[in-house]
């Protein structure tokens, strides 16, 4: 099939219908109907029955739609990557991924500062976890990627710019250290196994000789601190999150001490850009300033 026939079929599968479709690709109804009259030609099978003036994709069509959608998935990548090649080389943008934590923190703050001093530079921010800012960065989708935990990949550069404490939440305590045996077990939330916060407490746990099999797990530290908020029960999560999220109990630290590192991933093979080194210092700044304000808290 050729790239022409191949739009036909995914827009008439994507909008039902072949009038749909040739408005989409901006082609008459009788010139997308020849067009897959070609491709079904060509391919030596019907890709559609026609019934009652609507046309019902045939068994091979629904078979071909999974592998088309991974050809208009790639296209996409492709556009996305030109863009970026293109506002890269005139310097006036940079896309930043961070996880979820960071993007209601740290990020929000740098972004602040940096924009009130270069008001034309375009910004966008992502929150993503942790192994899609890897493939990101590697997709030359990110220029930047802010994540808890050492990401160690052939290619990546990892800056570390801070170690995170990791901080008890819960309501029915106010005041820390807490060791981990001591956390109320049947009242704990826990995090997603794929967080890199969950792996370093499971080390821990492991080494106290704590079990904790939570009935709640989620995916952000910002869900978990949420939850204590409402009174759902306990969670240790990382001491940004806390920081910047209202209306949460004194966070308890533990003992022995827990801290999660803060690292800053970009691509091995190309030089940093100014604006992305300027970010870097924002960064830098903004998260020492919150690590002062958390050792007066904790």
């Amino acid at each position: 099939m050729r790239l022409r026939q191949i739009e036909v079929f995914y827009a008439i599968m994507t909008t039902g219908s072949l009038r749909k479709a040739a408005e989409v690709l901006h082609v008459s109804q009788p010139a997308a109907s020849k067009v897959l009259r070609y491709a079904e030609h060509s391919l030596g099978f019907a890709l559609f029955e026609r019934k009652g003036g609507r046309l019902i994709p045939t068994r091979e069509a629904q078979i071909m739609l999974p592998h088309v959608n991974a050809i208009f998935g790639k296209l996409s990548d492709l556009r996305r990557l030109t863009h970026n090649l293109r506002y890269a080389r005139d310097g006036h943008s940079i896309h930043i991924g961070c996880v979820p934590s960071l993007g209601l923190s740290l990020i929000p703050r740098v972004v602040r500062s940096y924009c009130a001093s270069h008001p034309d530079t375009d910004v966008t921010i992502d929150t993503l976890h942790g192994s899609e800012i890897v493939s990101r960065i590697f997709n030359h989708d990110l220029d930047l990627g802010v994540v808890f935990g050492n990401y160690s990949r052939e290619g990546l550069t990892a800056q570390h710019i801070g170690d995170i404490p990791l901080v008890l939440i819960d309501k029915e305590r106010e005041s820390g250290p807490v060791a981990l045996m001591d956390i109320d077990r049947h009242r704990y939330l826990g995090l997603s196994e794929k967080d890199p916060t969950a792996d370093l407490l499971d080390i821990a746990l492991d080494e106290a000789g704590v079990t904790m099999t939570p009935a709640i797990r989620v995916r952000t530290h910002f869900m978990a601190a949420e939850l204590v908020r409402l009174g759902v029960g306990c969670a240790i999560v990382d001491a940004l999150t806390v920081l910047h999220h209202p209306g949460l109990p004194r966070p308890c630290v533990l003992s022995p001490s827990l801290n999660v590192t803060c690292t800053v991933l970009y691509r091995a093979d190309y030089a940093l850009s100014h604006i992305s080194r300027d970010i870097l210092t924002l960064m830098q700044h903004e998260l020492d300033s919150d690590l002062r304000q958390l050792n007066e808290m904790i």
